[in-house]
């Protein structure tokens, strides 16, 4: 009789530190969980990289996945397309969003939308690099005419060569409405500090960075 008492507090305290050792359990779980989750959104392996984020994979906007668009010469993202147009006009439909390096030097990012695949992209965009050049520029033809494309295609390219002013750009003699081309002078900073002779054209596809004004732009540095 005397032992009950003892006997029903040892089977309450034990109860109790099996509710207490539950509790701990489930909320070691619930933090574990969370951070999978955690681990899961930091590496964002799997997840989208943004453009021209995975070297191994040209064309792709998911790190390690293939684009077969790119890897097909056929595709809308083969190196000869990634364009609206070629994909709608050469019927070369795509699989996957398009994500390549565009532009004058390959400075821009260009993504090519693939919302329905099988059929072609709905819109690609090559957006100016601010960190290269400065928006809303405009001129006119390149005085002396020339080139974009570099001098192992034609002897009368513009690329390298000497120019007068920061931001100064022109359009170039293989330039057409459908497909402008042209160049921008920049400071590369080599010789005299940065001053003068540092300026030098920089030529390739235009991707609507910069307006055709339609004046005539002479871009020679002035003889000293």
């Amino acid at each position: 009789m005397n032992n009950r008492p003892l006997k029903l507090f040892g089977i309450a305290a034990l109860v109790a530190q099996c509710l207490l050792a539950a509790a701990c359990s489930s909320s070691s779980n619930a933090g574990g969980t969370g951070g999978n989750g955690g681990v899961g959104t930091g590496t964002g392996g799997g997840g989208p990289t943004g453009v021209g984020g995975d070297p191994d994979n040209p064309g792709s906007c998911t790190r390690g996945v293939p684009n077969p668009d790119y890897t097909t010469p056929t595709g809308s993202c083969a190196p000869d397309c990634q364009s609206v147009s070629c994909s709608q006009t050469q019927m070369r439909n795509c699989t996957l969003d398009c994500c390549v390096t565009c532009g004058i030097d390959q400075w821009g990012a260009k993504l090519c939308t693939c919302p329905n695949p099988g059929q072609p992209y709905t819109n690609c965009t090559c957006p100016v690099p601010l960190d290269k050049i400065t928006a809303t520029l405009h001129g006119g033809n390149c005085i002396p005419a020339g080139d974009s494309r570099p001098t192992t295609q034609v002897p009368n390219s513009l690329r390298g060569v000497a120019c007068k002013a920061t931001n100064l750009v022109c359009f170039t003699s293989d330039s057409n409405p459908s497909s402008e081309r042209g160049c921008v002078c920049l400071d590369d900073g080599i010789g005299n500090y940065g001053m003068g002779n540092g300026l030098f054209l920089h030529c390739g596809s235009v991707n609507h960075w910069f307006l055709n004004d339609g004046v005539d732009t002479d871009y020679r540095p002035a003889t000293p």
